[in-house]
């Protein structure tokens, strides 16, 4: 797997298929992801990249609250490339980056670095400005420049809780091991691994 700095990367050559979050913990709901763009590229020929940031975007929309990261970057990466990423793009989270509107992202990084040819998404994720773009402001920026995009439903478990960072934060602090390893996909005790390097 490649890792690239948006920053400083010049355009991708080969069209890509970018999945889009920060993706803490990388638990099920993330490798859904991953397995769509996995099952686009095949058949649209492109690349699995993946598009997040150095930092979470809380830590510099809320500075005054602290964020528990679930995963570290490296973990990550490691996890990415175990599930079919070629490509993991990496956004610095800045001012800039705070401010900048969705649109101007799709433009700027995933067309302008990334080279998308298509793009996968949660039906719950929102990017730019004070989340000014969600999916159906996504599904519009992506028809205008012929890309596909394909929107993941959510992964729940049986009982029908939505996997997310946030549920899987919630089980740990509350001792429950087994439900956080449910949505997580792996034991807990990688994940407290990662978080040791």
């Amino acid at each position: 797997m490649i890792i690239c700095h948006t920053e400083t990367m010049e355009k991708l050559s080969q069209r890509t298929a970018v999945c889009l979050g920060y993706f803490d913990g990388v638990h099920r709901g993330h490798l859904a992801l991953l397995k769509e763009a996995q099952d686009i590229a095949r058949r649209e020929g492109l690349t699995v990249a993946v598009h997040t940031f150095d930092v979470p975007p809380a830590s510099v929309l809320r500075p005054d609250q602290p964020v528990e990261q679930l995963t570290s970057p490296s973990e990550k990466a490691a996890i990415f490339a175990a599930n079919g990423c070629e490509i993991l793009a990496v956004s610095v989270f800045d001012e800039r980056m705070r401010a900048m509107p969705g649109k101007v992202f799709f433009e700027e990084i995933l067309l302008g670095r990334l080279n998308a040819g298509a793009v996968i998404t949660g039906d719950d994720h929102r990017f730019g400005f004070r989340g000014d773009t969600g999916v159906r402001e996504l599904s519009a920026l992506c028809q205008s420049a012929g890309v596909l995009l394909s929107v993941v439903p959510r992964v729940k478990l049986p009982d029908g809780t939505v996997i997310s960072s946030s549920a899987i934060r919630q089980a740990l602090r509350q001792g429950d091991l087994s439900r956080a390893e449910e949505m997580l996909g792996r034991p807990v005790q990688d994940m407290r691994k990662s978080q040791e390097r």
